[in-house]
């Protein structure tokens, strides 16, 4: 996919602008674990103050599933729900931006539509400014950007359609694929990265479909001035790209605008 010996990041490389991307979400995901106590109408009034352009919000819960014996005679046992406050869900008036505040972190999401990574990432920055004023973390033990692509294959399309490799059976046996799922686990050489890639097809109502999922990461930041965030996220977003566009097909450029 990319040549490990050589790998070097370049940030100002362009990529094709996708007039009909198959991005379905796309995600930055600080995983940073408040450094003080939040309570839930405090929060949530300073949420309401700080982001009047994010109107619709929802208590966001944990939930803990626990088997417990009940003491019964016949030695029956019983499942009990635990559920733990754990933020809020926040939601732009365009529905376009959904931003969770939690207790370990922020997630903030492109749905819908998705503009520009610029438009994306720096409206995540913002949300994550005001993150630390609230929740005052010290390190941010993940920072991971994913982005979820879904391809749907026409009548006569397969995976090949779209992607230069799809996982490949050796049964010897005349075998009509109806699915698959890869997984693959990579460490970027020389960079502090780590990319998580999954592929899949899947039938829903009548229709086929991939998936594409890319997400990349790095783990335990312990500066956490802007400069660096951006630095590592515009890094991130040309793995992402480099990745993507590698891995696909001629055909599926075309058919994507590019």
């Amino acid at each position: 996919m990319i040549n490990a010996e050589v790998l070097t990041i370049d940030i100002n490389e362009r990529f094709p602008c996708l007039k009909r991307s198959p991005l379905v979400e796309a995600v930055i995901h600080w995983q940073a674990h408040a450094n003080k106590q939040l309570e839930p109408e405090t929060l949530k009034t300073e949420l309401n103050q700080r982001l009047p352009d994010y109107p619709l919000i929802q208590t966001k819960y944990d939930y803990d599933l626990e088997l417990q014996a009940s003491g019964y005679s016949d030695g029956t046992s019983e499942i009990l729900y635990k559920t733990q406050w754990d933020g809020f869900t926040l939601q732009n008036d365009s529905k376009n931006f959904v931003a969770q505040f939690t207790l370990t972190g922020l997630v903030f999401s492109s749905i819908e539509t998705y503009e520009s990574w610029e438009t994306f990432y720096q409206e995540a920055l913002r949300l994550w400014v005001i993150f630390q004023e609230l929740a005052e973390p010290t390190t941010i033990n993940r920072l991971g950007v994913r982005y979820i692509n879904k391809i749907l294959l026409e009548a006569g399309e397969s995976a090949l359609t779209y992607l230069k490799k799809v996982p490949a059976h050796n049964f010897d046996l005349p075998l009509t694929r109806e699915s698959f799922f890869l997984q693959d686990s990579y460490k970027v050489p020389n960079y502090p990265y780590s990319v998580n890639w999954v592929c899949t097809e899947k039938s829903q109502i009548n229709q086929r479909f991939l998936i594409v999922d890319i997400d990349i990461f790095i783990s335990e930041i312990l500066e956490l001035e802007e400069s660096t965030l951006i630095n590592y996220l515009n890094e991130i977003r040309w793995l992402k790209n480099k990745i993507f566009f590698n891995s696909i097909t001629g055909v599926a450029l075309n058919k994507f605008g590019g």
